[in-house]
């Protein structure tokens, strides 16, 4: 309700929340913040940074995301693509296929192409790029603006060593590991913005796919800086914007981020709590999701007026979830639902894995149990849950795993959280 009410006052042009036209520019507030979090001016103005993403495909943005390659006698394109545009047993994917034929519009055939053809190579940091769906569902309209992408980088760039480079699949993957074992969560896509600190002054800012930021769960701010980079390189009223808009934050290389030891198992280990709300505060703790256990609500009900308390679970793009594990309901519900709020049911005697199921299926995720693999002509079943999402994939288990299971896990690129099986469910 409160989001809602926000949104319509700084969105005055939407009549209609449920029917917004593609195209449409509108505010999002992200957060509340302190009333004393600002300054205020004389004139009752109060000046409050923007986050910004910048989501426009052009042949510029296009550029930093594909290579050129001249085709040498005998190379095939799966041979050239990178492993996430291909598929487990090594043939082009339906994606790499449609990202390759819209960047080289003039193949025809994607198994065949010819020695001494120059052709435009996706990266994978491509894939986690905001505007990806949409450059892909573009279709044939892309093709001027593919084959702009040459014309745009001067012979000088393609010889000379290359600017840094946005973000590989695999070490977003690796980042993303790292950032949900600390509970802390990743910035990766689109610019950000920080306010200048001279009146007046240009809005400073970084691309997220070259440099991204971890904040871990006490707030503290990381940004992580590519092999030939340092604070020292950078431009220093960049990283004074940064400071003053962040405190205490640190630089760190790629490296000393994913050389953790961490990094270095894929399991995780921890014990299954008997509470119900540490259950949900593990599970969610491994996704880019947010929960608060305890969060009261004032209403009324038959004129008489109570306070009831659910749980909560919050995402930056989606919309609040409560958790009621059986405490609350009656008219109590109906009231809430009634405000717009959308209520998931998690009662404690649910089983492990159909209380997995129940809450990730509500938050967007194919899950499956006890899901199988072939290997060496056989099948075989892993048991646990496994679920996914976009980029996310992962499998909660209360058993060890047989070798073929973790292996297969592991060249999947699916993160294991493997939980004791102490239990009281």
């Amino acid at each position: 309700p409160l989001f809602l009410k926000i949104f319509k006052s700084i969105n005055p042009q939407i009549s209609n929340i449920d029917a917004i036209s593609p195209g449409s520019q509108i505010l999002i507030p992200l957060k509340q913040v302190d009333k004393n979090a600002y300054k205020h001016e004389n004139n009752g103005m109060v000046a409050v940074p923007v986050l910004e993403f910048s989501t426009e495909i052009n042949s510029a943005t296009l550029s930093r995301h594909i290579h050129e390659h001249e085709v040498k006698a005998g190379e095939t394109i799966s041979e050239l693509l990178s492993e996430e545009f291909l598929t487990s047993r090594g043939h082009i994917s339906r994606t790499g296929e449609k990202i390759v034929l819209h960047l080289n519009p003039n193949i025809t055939d994607i198994n065949r192409i010819y020695q001494g053809t120059t052709i435009a190579i996706p990266d994978p940091s491509i894939l986690s790029q905001p505007w990806f769906t949409d450059f892909i569902a573009m279709g044939k309209d892309v093709a001027p603006l593919a084959n702009n992408v040459a014309t745009n980088i001067s012979e000088e760039k393609r010889t000379a060593t290359h600017s840094p480079k946005p973000l590989s699949m695999a070490q977003l993957t690796d980042l993303k590991r790292y950032t949900r074992l600390i509970q802390g969560h990743l910035m990766h896509q689109g610019n950000l913005f920080f306010p200048s600190d001279s009146q007046g002054g240009k809005p400073q800012c970084i691309d997220l796919s070259i440099t991204p930021v971890i904040s871990d769960d006490t707030g503290k701010k990381t940004v992580l800086l590519g092999p030939d980079a340092t604070e020292a390189s950078m431009d220093p009223d960049l990283v004074a914007a940064m400071k003053g808009y962040w405190k205490n934050l640190q630089f760190k290389k790629y490296s000393e981020v994913l050389n953790a030891k961490m990094l270095l198992n894929t399991q995780t280990m921890k014990d299954v709590p008997r509470s119900h709300e540490s259950l949900i505060r593990l599970l969610i703790a491994a996704t880019s999701y947010s929960y608060e256990p305890l969060v009261y609500f004032p209403l009324s009900v038959n004129k008489v007026q109570m306070t009831v308390s659910l749980g909560r679970i919050t995402h930056k793009h989606a919309s609040d979830i409560l958790i009621n594990s059986g405490s609350v309901y009656g008219k109590a519900l109906d009231v809430l639902k009634s405000q717009g709020y959308l209520i998931l049911d998690l009662p404690s005697d649910l089983t492990f894995e159909d209380f997995c199921t129940r809450l990730f299926s509500q938050l967007g995720y194919q899950v499956w149990k006890d899901p199988s693999f072939n290997t060496d002509l056989k099948v075989y079943n892993i048991p646990g849950v496994y679920i996914e999402k976009g980029l996310e994939k992962l499998f909660f288990t209360r058993i060890p795993l047989f070798k073929r299971a973790t292996n297969f896990l592991e060249n999947e690129k699916i993160d294991v959280i493997m939980l004791n099986k102490e239990s009281a469910r």
